[in-house]
């Protein structure tokens, strides 16, 4: 009896179903990409097996929480994280019981007291009557300026208690529920039919909901008590220059201060600065041109030009601009089955218009979307080229420049100039300013922003980190790692000034797309590495944190990626919760980041030169930092995540993939963490299965956008270029490994133990 209670308490079984559950999890995001969520449900989330292991796993923590007894103060952060853990089970057993959720549709005028489920065919699942009527009086749309996009919807509605018969009214929009009576009413979609407007509500009563945010408090307090333990324990300081900080933000002045400096304005640059209505916002037209020129011709700029000259003469002479080839394809495939030549990469608007083969595939992938049926792939890239067309098409019919305001209605539409060359939109900018147009400051500095470039200048500034880095690590210079971090903490301020000039153009933080999301992914390795240089005194913190924050930013000014300010859908739109979430997970991912540096030159340290054991060994312990501070940040991620979803849909865990993944990523980390403490791996193995384990958060960075195509947080490119590069650094990595692994196996003394 008790060998089995031992086993039931021991770490080799927590690291077993650890693994068992993230394999599921991942199988179970498979399965839905190939078969449904449904499917998926029915196969791996609610199957009796997988619930047989997460009640192994429940017990398993229990009796790890028995054999923790008696509770020590050092213990106390390990008591909290898994009573934490405990708690969270018991409370989504009390979800996955007794949760009653529907939803609601009803027509403006109308009233509903029941709730219901529907399969993926609309067929009525469950019912559920409620202990009162909701009745919509009105149904509210506001769009972004001058679009139809919608930039957040409402319902006003009547409440009625069927027991007393009070009503009263109420209002209800995203993000932002209505609770009654234990219910909570959350605004999920709308319908539009021949002028008539209809709400659909999401209603749900989760008496587990605040046992498990109750858990989710108690973890992050735990993961931090231990953090906090382990940080008391740590005798490893080193030298740290102080002046460094000034010298940088001083060097960022200046270096500000020469890049704002003007020259004589031209036209042109009066053309740049004029106020324009574009994609739901105000800009300045050089971003519209910018925006523009990406779109049609998939580059930054076209045939070297400035992108605000070349819309001018786009505009100025739509004739010259349609029969340029200026319209990107997409794919040889697709230029083949147009008839153009192979070396073909764009086209004349003139030629698109005319092309048979063109009108045959658009006409295919407009039946199947009408029809809602999965597209073939030269009909997804058809449709694309089409988008390109018409956004080629509204320039050359002279219907993108639009400077003029409407009077009184800032929602509206502005107006198109009577001549758009560029003596006429110079003038009106010469003119007096317009009601309804944004500052000239703003202006300014968004055009500012777009020249500056802040995401180029920080990887230079970065590179030249990691280059003072490298001679400072070669010659073992203090002055020199001085300089690296000088300039590692000027790269991070310039990340910071832009992102805040990013914040500041487009009204919100820029946190809404692949692109300023890697801007987040670059500012948090720099962040990180900023405060662990601090508190560790480690000069390798500046190398990793160099290398890693270079790469990022690297990639993300010169990957082609779209870079322009956007609306956002309105549930991202009006909630805090985007500028909590997102910066939490990015930094988790960031510092999990600079571990996968660490781990690389762990391993290449270990395999070349085994006699530098005290070398490697510091790695090992930065590595150690990293993986579980990386992790406290990745759970802190899921768990805002899902308050945030709870806030918007009354669901706090939905089984979409992208949270199934960070949940895989979690428990990949997890383990390795608990393989270590009971010795399952040794320093060298822990550096090896870190590099496979963040394949996890590539996998949930850009696997679920880009390859499971799925879930809400898809961004439906299944076709990508991203696709052959994950699989190629997979294989890097691989190689990598098995290089490491014989050298380190050949190099090894044989009285070396295994666990190092």
């Amino acid at each position: 009896m008790k060998t089995m209670l031992a086993f039931l308490a021991s770490l080799k079984l927590a690291v077993a179903l650890l693994l068992l559950l993230l394999l599921g999890l991942a199988a179970g995001t498979i399965v839905e990409t190939r078969h449904g969520a449904e499917a998926a449900g029915r196969m791996v989330y609610y199957a009796g097996w997988f619930l047989g292991l997460q009640g192994l796993f429940a017990l398993n923590l229990a009796m790890s929480l028995a054999d923790l007894f008696p509770w020590t103060k050092k213990r106390i952060g390990f008591v909290i994280v898994h009573a934490s853990l405990l708690l969270i089970f018991a409370g989504s057993a009390l979800t996955y019981f007794f949760k009653v959720e529907g939803s609601l549709a009803m027509w403006e005028g109308e009233s509903a007291s029941i709730i219901e489920t529907h399969d993926p065919e609309g067929r009525v699942l469950t019912s559920h009557q409620l202990p009162f009527s909701v009745q919509l009086d009105d149904f509210v749309l506001e769009t972004y300026p001058g679009t139809q996009r919608p930039a957040g919807f409402a319902s006003q509605v009547q409440i009625t208690d069927t027991d007393t018969q009070r009503t009263f009214p109420a209002r209800i929009w995203m993000n932002h529920e209505l609770r009654h009576r234990g219910y909570a009413l959350f605004q999920s979609s709308y319908q539009q039919t021949m002028g008539r407007e209809a709400t659909v509500l999401s209603v749900a009563k989760d008496p587990g909901q605040t046992v498990v945010f109750t858990g989710f408090i108690a973890l992050i307090l735990g993961m931090l008590v231990v953090l906090g333990t382990r940080i008391s324990q740590s005798r490893d300081r080193a030298a740290f220059g102080t002046k460094a900080g000034g010298q940088a933000l001083l060097a960022l002045i200046l270096l500000g201060g020469s890049m704002a400096a003007q020259g004589a304005e031209t036209d042109l640059d009066l053309l740049r600065r004029l106020p324009v209505q574009h994609d739901g916002r105000s800009m300045p037209f050089d971003t519209l041109a910018r925006d523009l020129v990406w779109t049609v011709t998939g580059a930054t700029t076209w045939k070297g030009q400035d992108p605000a000259a070349t819309l001018r003469d786009w505009t100025s002479n739509p004739k010259a601009g349609a029969q340029e080839a200026n319209i990107q394809i997409g794919s040889k495939a697709l230029a083949a089955k147009m008839g153009f030549p192979a070396a073909a990469t764009h086209g004349s608007f003139v030629q698109f218009v005319q092309n048979p083969g063109l009108a045959s595939l658009l006409g295919e992938a407009h039946q199947a979307k009408a029809e809602n049926r999965p597209m073939e792939g030269l009909a997804q890239e058809a449709m694309k080229l089409e988008a390109r067309i018409l956004a080629m098409r509204a320039v050359l019919f002279r219907d993108v420049v639009r400077p003029l305001p409407v009077a009184g209605d800032p929602s509206a539409r502005w107006d198109l100039p009577p001549a758009v060359d560029e003596a006429s939109l110079a003038a009106l900018m010469k003119g007096p300013r317009l009601e309804g147009w944004p500052t000239a400051e703003a202006m300014d500095r968004e055009v500012f922003y777009n020249r500056l470039n802040p995401a180029r200048l920080s990887w230079i500034i970065l590179l030249a980190s990691l280059v003072a880095a490298v001679a400072a690590w070669r010659r073992k210079s203090p002055l020199l790692d001085r300089v690296a971090f000088g300039l590692l903490a000027a790269g991070f301020a310039m990340m910071t000034w832009g992102i805040l000039l990013r914040w500041q153009a487009g009204g919100r933080i820029p946190a809404a797309n692949m692109y300023e999301s890697m801007l987040f992914l670059a500012w948090g390795v720099g962040f990180f590495a900023v405060a662990a240089y601090a508190v560790l005194r480690n000069r390798m913190v500046v190398l990793n944190a160099a290398v890693m924050a270079t790469l990022t930013m690297a990639l993300t000014d010169l990957l082609p990626m779209d870079r322009f300010i956007h609306p956002m859908a309105p549930v991202l739109a009006g909630t805090a919760w985007l500028a909590i979430h997102v910066p939490i997970i990015m930094v988790g991912y960031a510092v999990l980041a600079l571990g996968l540096v660490v781990a690389h030159m762990q391993i290449a340290v270990t395999a070349v030169a085994p006699g530098r054991v005290e070398l490697a060994d510091r790695m090992y312990d930065l590595l150690y930092w990293y993986l579980f501070v990386g992790s406290i940040f990745l759970v802190a991620g899921i768990i805002t995540g899902s308050m945030w979803a709870a806030s918007s849909w009354g669901r706090y865990w939905g089984w979409d993939p992208k949270e199934v993944w960070s949940l895989v990523a979690f428990l990949a980390y997890m383990a390795i963490l608990h393989a270590k403490i009971d010795r399952m791996i040794g320093k060298f193995g822990v550096a090896v299965i870190s590099i496979l384990a963040f394949q996890t958060i590539v996998m949930t960075y850009l696997g679920v956008n880009f390859v499971l195509v799925t879930g809400m947080h898809s961004y439906g490119m299944g076709d990508s270029p991203v696709v052959l590069w994950m699989a190629l650094v997979a294989l890097a990595e691989l190689l990598f490994l098995g290089w490491g692994l014989w050298a380190y196996r050949r190099n090894r003394p044989p009285t070396v133990a295994v666990n190092d």
